[in-house]
Parts: structure tokens; sequence; C-alpha cells
């Protein structure tokens, strides 16, 4: 997305490795190189509500990888909320569709960044909304 902002840069990434994952296209190891962008004190609020920790996500990535494979994602939207020595909080709507099924959501991500500027995803809410 922009060359100049690792935070948005890591969205984008994570997200087309999720749609690679999901639609099957990923190669050998995806799914440790996938969670490596996540914190191991990471949390999620779904859209329904419930939440997630890093081992749940690693779990439904495991259950679900290739079983989607006309899923798509596109991001579009970001948007620093706040940026902070270690890491920012970003906005970004995610469009999701698998096949004739769509759906937009807002998301909100607090990223952290470490003294090798390495991303890694330290929560994650995600929200429905109309098209």
């Amino acid at each position: 997305m922009s060359d100049a902002n690792p935070y948005f840069d890591e969205i984008q990434a994570v997200n087309a490795a999720v749609q690679a994952w999901y639609a099957g296209a990923a190669q050998a190891g995806a799914l440790d190189r996938l969670m490596a962008h996540f914190s191991t004190q990471f949390s999620m609020i779904l859209p329904n509500g419930a939440t997630l920790d890093w081992p749940a996500l690693r779990e439904i990535f495991a259950q679900y990888g290739g079983k989607r494979p006309n899923f798509e994602i596109e991001i579009t939207g970001c948007t620093i909320i706040a940026q902070y020595p270690g890491g920012a909080v970003v906005r970004y709507n995610e469009r999701q569709s698998d096949g004739g099924e769509r759906n937009l959501r807002r998301s909100t991500a607090v990223l952290e960044m470490d003294a090798h500027a390495t991303v890694r995803w330290l929560h994650l809410q995600e929200t429905f909304c109309a098209e």
C-alpha cells in the first residue's frame, strides 16, 4: 500500500497471507509464518463480539486453511489513529468475499514495532458495516 508506512504495509501483507491461506494457495510452512505476525499476547474482538487469543486464532487458521478456494480480501482506507514510539493504532476497511458472499468490516488494529522494525499485531477489533 505505501512504501513509507510499515503499519499499512503490515496490514496488507497479513491480509494477503490470510487470503492465500484460506484459498489454499499458501506454501508449506505458511501457517507458522502467518502466526509470526501476531504477538503471543494477541487478542481479537470478532464482529459478533466474541473474543480470541493467539492460540484460538491459530486453531481457526489451522481448521480453515485451504477450505475457501474463492476467498478474497481487499483492504482500503488505512488511517493512523495514533502513532507512538513502538507502535500505532490503525483503522482500515476490510472487504471479504467468498464466491457470492460479501461483507465489509471496519477494523481497528493495535500494532507494535520492535527495535528491529518488525511489526506485530497486538489487538484487532472488527465490526460489520453496510456496503
